[in-house]
């Protein structure tokens, strides 16, 4: 991980002047062209398709390469579903009258609240500071099939499991369990697939975003060795993981929370740029909303990936500056930085 970032930095301010604006669509297709041939390193003989979504104030741009991708195809999210659930997580505080500060033990069953519990807030469970592994200890004692691992992963073994652990308030782990437990948060409001549809989905006229889609309606993926993979079904685990959709709907999304998300963005200050680069040295990371804060030359970028037996996500933004790449792959191999040399890229675009 901190070898990757390492390349992300070296390449950014190496990035050539650009295209003039959006109106010139061919210029923009050839340059990220160049990125994915020259930079990006994506086989397609493993990962089928690439498509990108560009994102620059009021305009949009998609495209797909190597094998065509339909724009309107639905794809597993991965862990990028974690920085859409701390913004719904907002949304039910509000609902709730809470407010991030408070203790998960508000929401969490009282036979799960067991003494560490009582001192982890939303807030620590959000930003992976709660000291919690990255799974429960014993998922990999299930007998699961490998193409669907966390499909047997219920309710019912999340709280057992849950109230085994020892969390640890103020302690960075990366943690797809912090984010499961949020299961019960939502119960508060309803449950996390009807919040999910009309806090996110319907205000903002979203077409093809939720947790439960048919299979059938989801996009064909490849696994690392380029074989046709199902969907995967993550039971107690789709508040990490769970959430699918379309290119089109997270540009949207983009769009709509960045407004927010530049008024808390924090200052790149001599203090915030030592602090950025001790977290990269020591391989843990600044958390904000659930996003990690990557310094970008002299700005702060927001960036997340996440990765399905078939499909691969990764979505780099500048809510200040209205700029965003969402790059969607037909395969689980994708390209985790491909998103940041693209928004490098149209971040220093001259527009007319």
């Amino acid at each position: 991980m901190k070898a990757f970032f390492r390349l992300i930095l070296f390449f950014i301010p190496a990035a050539a002047p650009m295209h003039p604006a959006f109106c010139q669509a061919d210029n923009l297709r050839r340059e990220i062209e160049e990125i994915i041939t020259y930079e990006a390193g994506i086989d397609f003989s493993v990962v089928p398709g690439v498509m990108v979504g560009v994102v620059d104030g009021d305009s949009l741009y998609i495209s797909s390469y190597g094998e065509q991708m339909d724009q309107e195809g639905i794809f597993e999210l991965g862990s990028v579903t974690k920085p859409l659930i701390s913004w719904l997580t907002d949304q039910a505080l509000d609902s709730l009258g809470w407010t991030r500060g408070v203790s998960v033990c508000r929401f969490l069953p009282d036979s799960l609240c067991t003494a560490p519990w009582e001192t982890v807030t939303i807030e620590e469970l959000l930003n992976h500071r709660a000291g919690l592994p990255p799974f429960p200890d014993n998922i990999g004692s299930i007998e699961a099939s490998v193409t669907d691992p966390y499909a047997p992963y219920t309710i019912m073994r999340l709280a057992s499991d849950v109230k085994q652990m020892s969390p640890h308030a103020g302690k960075y782990s990366y943690s797809h369990v912090g984010y499961a437990i949020l299961y019960w948060l939502f119960e508060r409001v309803g449950g996390i697939e009807s919040f999910t549809e009309q806090k996110l989905v319907e205000p903002l006229q979203l077409k093809s975003t939720g947790f439960d889609i048919a299979d059938a309606r989801i996009a064909k993926g490849h696994g690392m060795d380029g074989r046709i993979r199902p969907p995967w079904h993550c039971s107690a685990l789709s508040p990490a993981m769970g959430l699918k959709s379309r290119m089109l709907d997270l540009l949207t999304i983009i769009k709509y929370i960045s407004p927010d998300l530049a008024l808390k963005t924090p200052v790149l200050n001599a203090e915030l740029r030592k602090e950025l680069k001790v977290l990269n040295k020591n391989e843990t990371f600044k958390v904000m909303d659930g996003w990690f804060l990557i310094e970008s030359s002299s700005a702060i970028v927001y960036y997340h990936t996440g990765r399905t037996g078939g499909h691969h996500t990764s979505i780099a933004f500048m809510p200040e500056a209205r700029k965003g790449v969402v790059v969607i792959s037909n395969g689980s191999l994708g390209s985790r930085e491909l998103s940041l040399l693209v928004l490098s890229m149209v971040a220093r675009a001259k527009t007319k």
